[in-house]
């Protein structure tokens, strides 16, 4: 809850955030509302006031993550309890010692730049059968939705203009020091620019995780990312109803890789002519594997069905999980499971969105829901126990190391964003 350590995510950021898209993030808010926002992101990550009532449901609820039955009935972890449902409520706002996450009953939606405020709910459907229901919001500000599109845009339109050789120059004189905080865990290793007969750019991003560099300063983040992210492996495609692909992502061996093509400042297929946009409604397919433990665990062939929300005053996509991969689990186990593996894609599936939001007169709001599924039984219950083998290990040193690195990076990114968006220069090299 609250606080997730998202390189790819901060990643994106400073790659938006060259000087023209910074321009356009700034040309209603000023370059200090820019600032205001990349600060509130920050604040998120601490330095964090400990609130025990928190970090105690925190911790219940994650062990309960897949056996749902044990935070249930217990009447410590809820605020709010009524025949099958249950629910607590969180606030959470920076303050002179750090930043503090506390259960508040009726707690109001996030109005001050830095001010979380979230919900969890459980409901029974069934004995044995629950579904889980999380609803967060972070207050950032009065950069909007529109204007985060129209930097995505610029971002788009720069990098038609130049080459790779180009980029790169950019990246480096006009964020300086978001590329050093960044530097301590990852690379640019690969980046092409190429334009093809159709007036478009095919664009290819490589980045390279380095977890042993964070070593010195972040000894147990390191020693998570090379256990639990480096032995990941990852195959994502986007496809619209017609077949065609909109962009690529691959992982192996630390190395990630993203695959693009853009015409005019949006998406266009990657094959192909170049003369439409992209659409509403996307098919996203992953294979995925990763280490837990002596166990090699993951899926093939799971199919997200995404809507994108594209609307004046909110920006954003919803995911929905209706059909069911085939897993990659230990020996018997997936045999075993049966049912339990295929309910969270049963009926309506599970879901998970995440939008930016402008609210009227008064901020945007980055939030995000999830809603997921679980079926009960023994082997779930041990399925939760690998996981939650993993989450302590994040929370014991490793989390508070992350946060600190996510921190100094936000901080670093608002630093070159506000120098950018106050500046008159700065364009993208154009290609020779």
């Amino acid at each position: 809850m609250r606080r997730r350590a998202l390189l790819p995510g901060l990643l994106a950021a400073t790659l938006v955030c060259c000087a023209e898209p910074a321009r356009e993030l700034a040309r209603p808010a000023g370059a200090a509302g820019v600032r205001t926002g990349l600060d509130a992101l920050a604040a998120a990550f601490g330095p964090v006031q400990p609130d025990p009532g928190f970090d105690a449901l925190r911790t219940a609820l994650a062990r309960a993550a897949l056996v749902p039955s044990r935070a249930f009935d217990d009447p410590r972890l809820w605020s709010w309890r009524q025949d099958d449902r249950r629910a607590v409520e969180l606030h959470g706002a920076p303050g002179g010692t750090g930043y503090r996450v506390e259960v508040r009953a009726g707690a109001r939606v996030p109005a001050t730049p830095g001010d979380y405020g979230g919900r969890v709910q459980l409901r029974r459907t069934s004995p044995g059968r629950f579904e889980w229901e999380v609803e967060e919001a972070l207050a950032t500000g009065p950069v909007r939705p529109a204007d985060l599109a129209d930097a995505l845009s610029a971002l788009f339109r720069g990098a038609e203009r130049t080459d790779a050789a180009g980029a790169r120059a950019a990246i480096a004189t006009q964020l300086p020091r978001a590329t050093a905080a960044l530097g301590r865990l990852a690379r640019l290793e690969r980046l092409g620019i190429e334009h093809d007969a159709a007036h478009a750019t095919r664009i290819e991003l490589g980045v390279r995780l380095t977890p042993g560099a964070l070593q010195p300063t972040a000894p147990h983040y390191a020693a998570f990312l090379r256990r639990y992210v480096s032995p990941m492996k990852l195959h994502a495609r986007a496809t619209d109803e017609w077949g065609a692909i909109w962009w690529g992502l691959d992982a192996s061996d630390d190395l990630w890789n993203l695959r693009l093509r853009v015409r005019d400042g949006s998406l266009v297929p990657f094959e192909g002519p170049a003369d439409r946009g992209i659409a509403s409604q996307l098919r996203v397919t992953v294979d995925y594997e990763t280490r837990m433990g002596v166990f090699t665990v993951g899926a093939r062939e799971l199919a997200i069905d995404v809507t994108l929300v594209r609307t004046p005053v909110e920006k954003g996509l919803l995911a929905r999980f209706t059909r069911e991969p085939r897993w990659r689990l230990p020996f018997l186990v997936a045999p075993l499971l049966g049912g339990p593996l295929a309910y969270p894609f049963e009926a309506e599936g599970s879901e998970a969105g995440w939008w930016a939001r402008e609210q009227p007169g008064r901020t945007t709001l980055m939030t995000r829901r999830y809603r997921a599924r679980v079926r009960e039984n023994w082997l779930v219950r041990w399925l939760g126990g690998m996981t939650n083998g993993a989450v302590d290990e994040f929370r014991h040193g490793a989390e508070a190391e992350a946060d600190r690195f996510n921190r100094e990076c936000l901080l670093a990114l608002g630093d070159d964003v506000s120098a950018l968006a106050a500046s008159g220069s700065g364009r993208l090299p154009a290609a020779p």
